[in-house]
């Protein structure tokens, strides 16, 4: 409790920008209460900690709604019971003052347990709430989870401790309260750089990282491509289905070109329906295959909508390379907007080339 008055901002404010499966740090003290306590208290005591999150964190955060901290409560006290089953089963219940290294990896069983147990749980609700999710909109980012997994491993830690010395565990409050609010300021970078529906870079952000890659590329003699991507009838999507339908669109194209493309090329969204992506190394004829690539895989994308056949998506786009389309960022976005023009006056769901 005294953890959670310490970081109620905080989370609070780390709540608001969680789009996807959200790390709270709870895992911390009902793991540890898996390892030391009858499960009727287990369940109290996750009872307590989310009423707690919720009185002083979620309420009146948009998207927190009281059914869903009533589901993460439930998904929580399952994943105690097979936390502890594992742990009886291993002979770590309950939790001893002596460890040996078979001890030790005893422990990491019952923490991916534990991790397994809640992550299925969560798969599931949100493959049944929304059926066109990606595996990574299942699951979260890589990044949740190895902090999901973190927080678990403190949570062995302050078991040990109230097995031994109760009053150390009051040594972990600074520690998780400093990890908090670096989580925090992580996603706030996120937040200020990147689009909330697709997780690509955002107008202001794209443009400014286009005009040092374009500034890299002179100083080297290196060509750079550029492909401008419009979503084909979005608004019609968008009067025919609710909002919802819409974003999920957004979510997969932005998805397949953020897996269709290398680490170092720029994806970002303007706004709207309108993407773009900048390639280092890439122009000419190569650029245009990258870009059907891109085409092809956007084109195998469907969204379930209710109806009897899934919504199918599809892109046009237009391609434009330096130094031949332009020398400037302005000069490639208009270049490649002329050759959107042209892919969509030509029946769309195709790409052309500028210059």
């Amino acid at each position: 409790m005294v953890a959670g008055e310490l970081a109620g901002q905080i989370e609070r404010r780390r709540r608001r920008f969680s789009d996807t499966p959200h790390v709270n740090f709870s895992s911390v003290w009902t793991l540890a209460a898996a390892l030391l306590l009858p499960l009727d208290l287990v369940s109290l005591v996750a009872v307590v900690l989310y009423a707690h999150l919720w009185v002083r964190s979620w309420r009146g955060v948009t998207g927190v709604r009281a059914y869903r901290v009533v589901f993460s409560v439930a998904n929580v006290i399952v994943s105690c019971q097979v936390a502890q089953w594992f742990a009886r089963e291993l002979g770590l219940f309950p939790l001893g003052s002596e460890l040996a290294l078979t001890g030790v990896l005893a422990l990491a069983v019952v923490v991916l347990a534990y991790f397994a147990t809640n992550s299925i749980i969560v798969g599931i609700a949100i493959a049944l709430l929304h059926p066109g999710r990606s595996l990574a909109g299942l699951t979260g980012p890589a990044s949740e989870n190895v902090l999901e997994l973190a927080t678990l491993c403190f949570g062995t830690v302050a078991a040990v401790l109230v097995s031994t010395e109760p009053w150390l565990v009051g040594l972990l409050v600074l520690p998780l309260y400093a990890l908090h609010r670096s989580v925090l300021v992580t996603q706030l970078e996120r937040a200020a750089t990147r689009d909330g529906k697709t997780g690509l870079l955002n107008a202001a952000s794209w443009r400014a990282q286009a005009d040092a890659e374009l500034d890299r590329a002179r100083r080297h003699d290196r060509a750079v491509g550029l492909l401008m991507i419009d979503i084909d009838r979005f608004r019609t999507i968008n009067e025919r289905y609710d909002r919802g339908i819409g974003d999920e669109v957004l979510g997969a194209v932005g998805a397949t070109l953020r897996k269709g493309t290398r680490q170092e090329d720029l994806c970002g969204r303007l706004g709207g329906e309108e993407f773009v992506i900048m390639l280092p190394g890439v122009a000419g004829q190569d650029l245009v295959r990258v870009a059907d690539r891109l085409r092809r895989r956007i084109a195998e994308t469907t969204i379930a909508t209710g109806a009897p056949l899934p919504l199918q998506v599809s892109v046009s786009m237009g391609a434009a390379s330096y130094p031949r389309a332009g020398s400037s960022v302005e000069e490639l976005l208009l270049a490649a907007d002329n050759g959107l023009f042209a892919a969509k006056d030509g029946g769309r769901n195709r790409v052309v080339l500028a210059g």
